[in-house]
């Protein structure tokens, strides 16, 4: 079992978190009380031990409230048209998005519009409901610290080792 900061992303487990994915960050209160975020971009660091999501200030303030207070995260990457899913844990800190945050989020966007526009789901209902107002931008270092295979199917829930770089 990875311990604290010991994971590394493997090449194709940062190709899919950084594709056109439905992805969630979710926090907890003091209480344990769950916060949920939609997260508009990611970039995983070249190291690939740390992942900037960028998510929209208004709509993710108590998950960025929850991170400040405790860091603790779980971030969910899935690829609608295969449902491939991947869960990861660990800590994050709020930090400044960085300059190209909103060109980012713009180009995530439009490659994850494309994905499920064949769906019968239409750029403008995407947009609503992916992007929404053109908010502020905030983005949170995250480090995981486990991963977990989520697909649907009898492998989901199992714990991915780190050794697979």
């Amino acid at each position: 079992m990875p311990g604290m900061g010991d994971v590394t992303l493997s090449a194709a487990q940062a190709a899919f978190i950084e594709g056109p994915r439905s992805v969630y960050a979710t926090g907890r209160d003091a209480a344990r009380r769950p916060s949920l975020a939609r997260v508009l971009g990611c970039v995983v660091a070249d190291d690939r031990r740390r992942v900037l999501l960028i998510v929209q200030s208004v709509q993710a303030r108590q998950v960025l409230r929850d991170v400040a207070d405790n860091g603790a995260l779980a971030i969910v990457f899935n690829a609608p048209e295969t449902h491939q899913t991947l869960q990861m844990k660990g800590r994050g800190r709020c930090v400044a998005p960085p300059p190209d945050a909103e060109a980012l989020v713009q180009q995530r966007l439009a490659a994850f519009t494309a994905v499920i526009a064949p769906h019968g789901f239409a750029p403008e209902l995407v947009h609503a409901i992916v992007r929404g107002s053109p908010d502020a931008l905030t983005a949170i270092d995250f480090e995981p610290q486990a991963l977990f295979e989520q697909t649907p199917g009898p492998q989901a829930g199992r714990r991915i080792a780190d050794d697979a770089r």
